[in-house]
């Protein structure tokens, strides 16, 4: 089912017919268009695609009894559900915000991932200006309420925090808000011990972080486990197992001109559907590698958590499927709709790594995925393409950020291109122009038609921009439906002429004005005969 939302860069009804021929068949929409010429598909036309979507949330919330954390603040949220995850799992079947997911759209689909299964919820909430929390309070609906803290970030659609404040408690209407803690003392060292009091009582915990953030996240999900109920010598003995979050998938070369998506400090359903979903992303690989380990962080019966794997596995279209460990290796064995995946188990990492074989892969994207304990990164160390030692790593996220401090300030009139000529200058073209894609970025720009080509078999779909096109690659242009810059009227008058023969019209072109660099480009005094 999907949902045709209007953003202000993007309006989702663009995609239905790209999405019908995906196999999408039905879809919620707001625009009035004639629906005849889609007959395989189905239409639920609403005034708010997005509201469509949060009332479906509502009544999919209103299903379940289950206790549920809803969390908010202006830093630490996703810390603090994380680390609560950690410090629950053992003793809950938990569902939560994948990621960061805690927007008006991120805590519905959050929100829809609910079974009856579950035993506890966690979700994040976030807002940016007044209003937005009703809708969201309504969505999570949460029986216990954590407030992180209330700082400057993400305040500039409030007049004052105090207004930030109130919109924020709006989420904890009608949920239980664990007491505070008195701390009375902090010891930083290596690890830090905390001492607190509550009731009278003194307690002690220690977490291996000396940063105060972490401290402040520390606190906050202790007083959630002692509202829980828990004593506090099992809540001391599991802060001491904390682990730092891992905010973001790791993209890598790998050997046999592979890529490798590095994912393994984390096993739960969540983060791997999340996981799965970025390596089909990598559309310039027609080929597709899973290495899993058993799932320990969940407290899913076996059957239901790896029938869910296999069942994303196969939706995803994975090619192999290796799995290390004893139960995932039970559980998958023999499985039926594994029969056109490539499948190996092995008991324990130690046993894959005596039979390794890097000729088993080549060219293909691998997705890694385990359990700490099963220590993968040996495996990584394994794919990982050996080079010297000057290496470039490229933060995708930081493009992220890149591209939405830039959005922030243009106006949505305003369209956006970005330059990945030179496979984007060493770093991977399609990699990069596919990051860009998901970003909404409106235009690409290359130096060369066969940079352009790979995109296109790559799965890009944006509008390409070539700055150096030819007569010769006039028939590739129009065959992958790029955007040549037109130069000189000798130029101009070539395309024109070639399409006019294939019997083209209205072919997307850049015109280039010389400005006084004296390369190429129409001079000005050329620009009443060229209008």
């Amino acid at each position: 089912l999907f949902f045709a939302i209007k953003g202000d860069r993007r309006d989702g009804h663009q995609f239905i017919a790209t999405l019908i021929e995906k196999g999408v068949g039905s879809f919620v929409v707001s625009n009035e268009f004639n629906t005849r010429k889609f007959k395989e598909a189905n239409f639920i036309f609403v005034d708010d695609t997005v509201k469509a979507l949060q009332q479906l949330a509502i009544l999919h919330r209103r299903k379940f009894t289950i206790p549920v954390i809803g969390i908010t603040g202006s830093n630490g949220k996703t810390i603090v559900k994380e680390w609560l995850y950690q410090l629950l799992h053992e003793d809950y079947a938990i569902v939560r915000s994948p990621k960061s997911f805690n927007s008006q759209i991120g805590v519905p689909l959050s929100v829809w991932n609910m079974n009856e299964f579950h035993t506890l919820a966690i979700f994040e909430a976030g807002i940016s200006q007044p209003g937005e929390m009703e809708i969201l309070e309504q969505i999570i609906q949460p029986t216990i309420g954590v407030l992180t803290n209330i700082g400057e970030a993400h305040s500039s659609g409030f007049d004052s925090l105090e207004e930030k404040e109130r919109e924020k408690k709006i989420l904890f209407r009608h949920a239980d808000i664990p007491e505070a803690l008195s701390i009375t003392d902090i010891q930083k060292g290596k690890w830090t011990t905390i001492t607190a009091t509550k009731d009278g009582i003194s307690f002690q915990i220690t977490i291996p972080f000396n940063d105060e953030a972490s401290i402040q996240n520390a606190i906050t999900c202790w007083q959630v486990l002692l509202h829980l109920g828990y004593k506090n010598e099992t809540i001391a003995k599991r802060m001491q197992q904390l682990t730092p979050v891992n905010m973001r998938l790791e993209l890598k070369k790998a050997i046999n001109h592979c890529v490798l998506i590095n994912d393994s400090y984390s096993a739960d359903l969540s983060s791997f559907e999340i996981a799965l979903d970025f390596l089909s992303l990598q559309n310039s690989f027609t080929r597709k590698t899973v290495i899993l380990s058993d799932f320990l962080e969940s407290s899913l019966p076996d059957k239901i958590l790896y029938g869910r794997i296999v069942e994303s596995l196969v939706k995803q279209k994975v090619q192999q499927v290796i799995a290390i460990g004893p139960r995932i290796s039970s559980a998958l064995q023999n499985n039926d709709l594994l029969k056109n995946i490539t499948f190996q188990s092995f008991p324990s990492t130690e046993k894959y790594l005596e039979q390794f074989l890097s000729t088993q892969f080549k060219e293909e994207a691998i997705l890694i995925k385990g359990a700490r304990v099963f220590a993968f990164e040996k495996i990584v160390q394994l794919l990982e393409q050996k080079v010297h030692q000057t290496i470039l790593e490229i933060n995708l996220n930081a493009i992220v950020q890149n591209v939405k401090a830039y959005q922030r300030y243009l106006q949505p009139s305003t369209k956006m291109m970005a330059m990945v000529k030179a496979f984007a200058y060493g770093s991977g073209g399609a990699e990069i122009a596919g990051v860009l894609q998901n970003e909404n970025v409106d235009y690409l720009g290359v130096a060369y038609v066969d940079e352009g080509i790979e995109l296109r078999k790559a799965g890009i779909t944006l509008p390409v921009m070539v700055m150096n096109a030819d007569e010769d690659s006039f028939e590739a242009l129009v065959e992958y439906n790029l955007e040549p810059v037109l130069y000189s009227f000798e130029f101009l008058n070539a395309f024109h002429f070639y399409l006019q023969q294939e019997g083209l019209q209205h072919f997307p072109v850049h015109l280039e004005i010389e400005t006084g660099m004296n390369r190429l480009g129409f001079p000005l005094e050329e620009m009443k005969e060229l209008a």
